[in-house]
């Protein structure tokens, strides 16, 4: 029904043009028809690009539950790990004790009891040294391997900060872009929003450009991180030239330049995926 009574309100116009005693009426009719297929082609274009946008915020907000969930269960199991490792220790000390004092017991030279304690004594002690440094070695592989975890997640934030930098200004844009098509905005405020999206990217650009990579022990994960930055960065100058597209189909109204929105939105986006893959990558060969 709505369908109908929007097709009847673009008729309107036509017929009205139509009935005007004027040798130009079936060129502002043509022009009036070439108008009304340029806005719904903007449209239809326009309301994909959102979709995309709305894709791409929701797959990184689920990136970054499912990595919070991994990090808790892996402290977990390190936990529970060393807990059971120590409680083999504690009952192989036991056990030495107490073979010790069965031998005591059982023994009725004073000489054999005595030299049966010096020698439980002196494997008592060497089993205790050699625990010892088994429990510092198992700590000092955790600490190093904690240390690469949290240069990762401190890295990791740095990333989603300055995305959420350039992502905020994006959001704007694209919610006057909806309030216009409801009439409750206006093509100068959308100009602005755009505007201001576009500058926003460019600094986000750069503020990746200057981000330094963490070294890791294993240069391939620094390798991937380099390349993990360079694909967010280039996402970011893409998006800044969608802005730049569309700001030119506000001045000129050009429909190839809604093409050239979409397919500059689309690539940005495969960077994104990209450089979360290559992030995913690093975490576990970390955890190995």
């Amino acid at each position: 029904m709505n369908k109908i009574l929007l097709f009847i309100i673009y008729l309107f116009p036509i017929v009205i043009i139509l009935t005007y005693k004027n040798k130009n009426k079936y060129m502002f009719t043509l022009m009036y028809v070439l108008t009304l297929l340029s806005i719904f082609v903007m449209n239809r274009d326009m309301d994909e690009s959102i979709q995309a946008i709305k894709y791409e915020n929701n797959k990184i907000r689920n990136m970054i539950s499912i990595n919070n969930t991994n990090k808790k269960i892996d402290y977990e199991k390190n936990k529970e790990q060393k807990i059971v490792f120590k409680q083999k220790v504690d009952n192989q000390i036991n056990s030495n004790e107490e073979n010790l004092q069965e031998e005591v017991l059982d023994d009725n030279s004073h000489l054999q009891v005595i030299n049966s304690n010096k020698t439980y004594g002196k494997n008592l002690n060497k089993d205790q040294v050699d625990v010892k440094n088994s429990l510092n070695n198992v700590d000092e592989d955790n600490k190093k391997e904690t240390d690469e975890i949290k240069m990762f997640n401190d890295f990791k934030k740095e990333i989603q900060d300055i995305e959420k930098q350039g992502l905020v200004p994006l959001r704007n844009c694209y919610g006057v872009l909806k309030k216009l098509q409801k009439g409750k905005a206006n093509m100068d405020e959308l100009l602005e929003e755009a505007q201001n999206s576009r500058q926003k990217c460019e600094q986000v650009e750069l503020m990746y450009k200057e981000l330094e990579v963490p070294e890791f022990k294993d240069e391939e994960n620094t390798k991937l991180l380099e390349d993990a930055k360079l694909d967010i960065q280039k996402a970011f100058y893409i998006r800044k030239k969608a802005m730049d597209y569309g700001i030119e189909f506000l001045d000129n109204k050009n429909p190839k330049y809604i093409i050239k929105i979409k397919d500059s939105l689309k690539l940005s986006d495969k960077l994104v995926h990209s450089c979360i893959d290559k992030m995913n990558k690093v975490k576990s060969n970390i955890k190995k």
